[in-house]
């Protein structure tokens, strides 16, 4: 069983003054643009500003999220109810931290971000999935037990027994269980993504560390191995961790104020987040009914086609202003009949995390809707707009 930080000394938290942490991130972003290879290595305390606690900080923390998970569990306490936390991960926004980290992988300077986190944000943030590892899974990522095909989920997919979901592998030839993919306390962390992030620790010139404690191995022997190569290592958290003598330079700051700070110094915008998805559309005439066809909706990852992605909570079609078919579940098919070319409207019905509207595809008539179709909704919560774009760039907002 998992516990809180045993010394006190080290449950301190320290606050560096606004002119040592200035002259800190004036030296982090010389850094940043003199390195050739440059990764973050993030855990629980870059999500803190998302509204979900973290699992170490002290009963006296300044987080609004309070104390941390384990930390209340050997009080035997219960958080505060004026806690800022939030009730639901998959509503979580991801960070301003998040974002800086998805604008330089995209300038090209953040070679992989390497993660304790299961949350999912860094996924949903728009990051690179090639350019990340997740060491502890992903709240949203299930994996088929025979052949390994993974499922994106807009929807918390962790199991209740042996990790198995209840769910089966769609392949015809398969069919075999789902499980998640969250590693609990004392597994083995998932070979592919350990593999990837020792790869770039032994290519690393610069690590930068945000919000982790450092106490959970194999994971921090990652930015450890940095250290042991004698190329940097900075570390931005509030507690001491135990690399804080070895490390390069240590910032006692906020995640976000550290990279709002570097982004300033870099001269590089921070994106605004937005809800993005890809949508798989494809028609077909029966092969032995006149004027029918068989229509599937389906959710593909952004960044990954050959990734199923379940966004739907439901899918409606609408005829003269009727609902004439609906489905509550994958997959979405609909075998339809085009008698006397009617205008159709195709509605897509989200889980609305972010209070995403439902989406309307409209075609003239039945025989209209092409073959195969794929394009890309992006969603600004704060206009609660969706936008339809078939230009993948468009993503990179």
């Amino acid at each position: 069983m998992a516990h809180g930080i045993s010394d006190p000394e080290n449950k301190k938290e320290h606050i560096d003054s606004t002119n040592v942490l200035n002259d800190k991130l004036d030296q982090l972003a010389q850094w940043i643009k003199e390195s050739q290879h440059f990764i973050v290595f993030t855990g629980a305390g870059i999500s803190t500003a998302t509204g979900i606690p973290d699992f170490r900080s002290g009963m006296d923390t300044v987080l609004e999220t309070g104390p941390g998970e384990w930390e209340l569990e050997d009080h035997k306490k219960k958080r505060k109810k004026t806690a800022n936390v939030i009730d639901d991960m998959q509503k979580a926004i991801p960070s301003l931290a998040h974002m800086a980290l998805v604008a330089l992988q995209r300038q090209g300077r953040l070679k992989c971000v390497i993660s304790q986190n299961c949350d999912g944000l860094h996924l949903r943030s728009g990051l690179n999935p090639t350019n990340l590892a997740e060491l502890h899974g992903n709240m949203n990522l299930e994996l088929c037990s025979k052949c390994e095909t993974k499922y994106l989920r807009d929807f918390d997919t962790v199991g209740i027994q042996s990790h198995y979901t209840g769910r089966q592998c769609d392949t015809r030839n398969c069919r075999g269980r789902l499980k998640d993919s969250i590693i609990d306390f004392g597994e083995d962390l998932p070979q592919d993504a350990l593999d990837k992030a020792f790869d770039h620790a032994e290519q690393a010139d610069l690590c930068l560390v945000l919000g982790s404690s450092l106490t959970v191995t194999p994971a921090a022997d990652i930015p450890e191995r940095v250290v042991e190569r004698k190329q940097k290592l900075v570390i931005g958290n509030l507690q001491r961790t135990p690399l804080h003598k070895v490390a390069t330079l240590n910032i006692h700051a906020f995640s976000d104020a550290i990279m709002k700070g570097i982004m300033e110094r870099l001269n590089i915008p921070i994106p605004t987040w937005i809800v993005r998805r890809r949508i798989h559309v494809t028609s077909q005439p029966s092969s032995n009914k006149q004027n029918q066809y068989r229509i599937l909706i389906e959710g593909r990852d952004p960044d990954n086609v050959d990734i199923p992605y379940t966004l739907f909570e439901r899918i409606q079609v609408i005829v003269d202003q009727k609902v004439i078919k609906q489905r509550q579940r994958q997959p979405f098919v609909f075998d339809l009949v085009d008698n006397d070319q009617q205008p159709i409207i195709i509605r897509l019905h989200f889980f609305g995390h972010y209070n995403e509207v439902p989406f309307e595809l409209t075609y003239p008539n039945l025989t209209s809707i092409p073959k195969d179709e794929q394009f890309y909704l992006l969603f600004d919560p704060m206009k609660g707009q969706w936008k339809k774009t078939i230009h993948s760039d468009d993503l990179l907002v």
